[in-house]
């Protein structure tokens, strides 16, 4: 070991793997951006700093992995880290993928608003320049659904985003999209990551020449609503049910994009659908990737919507609604007797099917697809209706979309998840925030032209086909013991279900890393997730685990539901019952996974 690094971690107690990936990245010249922070981290860690040495543990300990459909995490110094090197690196193995799969080379790029998003766009603008791949960038933050809707459009083997979601503003991402317009999928996936891996291995890395270098195409200025806006808008409003006039409506809303770029699609959209929206103007504003006026810009969350219920008590609104930073959620309050009561993803994704099944005759061989974590009432709708339906999809829109490659002639009615996910229409093979926000503000107009609000809609949907309540729980564990004790949960009970939750029995499991044989390759893939259906006598629950693939957490999801043909006199009742269960059921099996967390948390 080189005597200055030897002196550098001395006393730390690395173990040799981690000493050795410092070393490489303190010597080697194609570390050098990431020295400065790296040595910052040092003296902390030799200065006494527990948290300087966890964080060099866990920065080092192993390559930042491809997740729900790319890479992401907090922004800093090595392999397990997101910096402009392991940018560099992902952009050599997209382009040794793009060419090993013989798809075209050219790829489209777009960031949001997080810090360097615009900096790591051109890091991977310029090494995929310098394998001769023609490069589309947009040089403005745009949302994510608009690049694959670009992607699509313009021909392209693949694209990129340069994004962290909704994750905390210490983090940024990178999420790759092949030719379908899609996340990375199965094999594609598995190969994307092999040449990402084999990059990390290799001591030099292309570098662009200048000739290289012009050859990327920059669609900036007024030619960015021109090119990419324009087309897209078009796109998302042709995705609305609704015939009646709009401009007539007298339905108010407010919105914010949470400081992410939902301005540039929600807004034209809707104001060129006629409604009257106010945005909440301060999250309009970038603030630089601070997000400082939300404590997460997650639309998941009611609280992120703070300021934007705020502007609607002042305009007396009846709907608010929230994008994440990169617009492909939606997230949504609606005012019930002058309180704002916010709508989860599941009921929100309801209200939309039943909008559209209310307002457009299917095409007879349309389909609803969807998640087995998503309200089993979505595909009670589509199959009421005579709309076939998958509904035991992995999470992450990827799998919708892998179905939509396997059958592609077939039209999209409707595509959700849990986590405020939505998508219609064949061309964005990504949920969209702009599309959820059109049909859910068509809902409410549609409503209120009945005297009605959501919630009345909902009841109504319950009445007919049985009260549904889902509520998941978010098991935090960070860095590698985290890791550790999500591993040691999804192994116990893998290996030794448990036989009961909050006193009904386990009458089935479902773990999808087993073999399935259903005939479709994308329903077929394997999961790390465990499925326990419950029963005792007439009441029922299903709970599902799943660590999560862009957080530290593990995923715990209870779901359950009434019998179909609730009375209105008994639907409060009913609700009360179905959600005394859901809790029970919920905290029995949270109490339990903690259980076994606690000594790899607590080491």
């Amino acid at each position: 070991m080189n005597p200055e690094i030897s002196q550098a971690v001395e006393g730390l107690g690395l173990s040799v793997e981690v000493t050795d990936a410092i070393e490489r990245w303190m010597l080697q010249p194609r570390y050098a951006s990431a020295r400065p922070g790296l040595e910052s981290l040092l003296s902390e860690a030799r200065g006494g700093s527990e948290a300087a040495r966890a964080e060099l543990v866990d920065a080092f300990s192993r390559t930042l992995p491809i997740g729900t459909g790319g890479r992401r995490g907090k922004v800093g110094p090595g392999p397990n880290r997101f910096n402009t090197v392991v940018v560099r690196e992902t952009s050599q193995g997209i382009a040794d993928a793009l060419r090993k799969a013989g798809d075209a080379p050219k790829v489209a790029i777009v960031f949001d608003t997080r810090r360097n998003s615009r900096e790591f766009a051109r890091v991977v603008a310029e090494q995929l320049a310098a394998n001769d791949i023609e490069v589309v960038l947009v040089d403005e933050p745009r949302p994510t659904p608009e690049l694959s809707f670009l992607v699509r459009r313009l021909g392209c083997g693949a694209g990129v985003v340069l994004s962290a979601s909704h994750n905390p503003p210490e983090d940024n991402g990178i999420k790759i999209y092949g030719p379908d317009g899609a996340q990375v999928l199965g094999a594609r996936d598995t190969a994307l990551m092999g040449a990402i891996l084999a990059v990390a291995g290799l001591e030099e890395l292309p570098a662009p020449t200048t000739a290289q270098l012009s050859t990327i195409r920059v669609i900036e200025g007024d030619a960015i609503a021109t090119e990419a806006d324009t087309p897209y808008h078009a796109y998302v409003r042709a995705q609305g049910v609704f015939d009646g006039d709009l401009h007539a409506s007298t339905l108010k809303m407010t919105y914010t994009p949470l400081h992410g770029v939902g301005h540039t699609s929600v807004m034209p959209v809707l104001l060129g659908r006629g409604f009257r929206v106010s945005p909440v103007l301060e999250q309009c504003d970038p603030d630089g990737g601070n997000f400082s006026t939300v404590r997460s810009a997650n639309p998941e969350l009611p609280e992120s919507m703070e300021m934007a219920i705020g502007l609607a008590k002042k305009e007396i609104a009846e709907l608010v609604l929230a994008t994440d930073p990169d617009a492909d959620r939606l997230g949504a309050c609606v005012r019930v007797r002058g309180v704002y009561q916010p709508i989860d993803g599941n009921r929100l994704g309801v209200l939309m099917l039943d909008h559209i099944l209310r307002n457009r005759r299917p095409p007879p061989d349309g389909w609803v697809l969807t998640t087995l974590v998503t309200s089993p009432l979505v595909a009670t709708l589509a199959r009421s209706a005579g709309i076939d339906v998958v509904d035991d999809l992995l999470v992450g829109f990827k799998h919708h979309a892998g179905m939509m490659n396997e059958q592609p002639d077939r039209p999209l009615v409707f595509g959700c998840e849990e986590s405020h996910g939505f998508m219609r229409g064949n061309d964005v093979r990504d949920k969209d925030g702009a599309i959820a926000a059109l049909l859910l503000a068509e809902c409410a107009a549609a409503a209120r032209a009945e005297g009605k609000s959501l919630i009345d809609i909902l009841d109504e949907i319950w009445a007919e086909h049985g009260y549904h309540r889902e509520k998941t729980a978010n098991l935090i564990a960070p860095g590698m013991t985290g890791r550790r004790a999500i591993a040691a949960v999804m192994d116990a009970w893998r290996a030794t279900p448990p036989t009961s939750f909050a006193g009904l029995d386990v009458v089935s499991v479902d773990d999808r890393f087993s073999p399935r044989s259903t005939g479709s390759p994308t329903r077929d893939l394997p999961g790390n997730v465990l499925l326990f259906e419950l029963a005792a006598g007439d009441r029922a629950c299903r709970l599902v685990l799943r660590p999560s693939g862009t957080e530290p957490k593990l995923k715990v999801y209870a779901l359950a539901r009434s019998e179909p043909r609730v009375m209105r006199s008994e639907l409060s009742a009913t609700k009360v019952d179905v959600d005394n269960l859901v809790e029970r059921v919920l905290a029995d099996a949270e109490a339990a996974a903690r259980a076994i967390m606690a000594p790899y948390l607590e080491a």
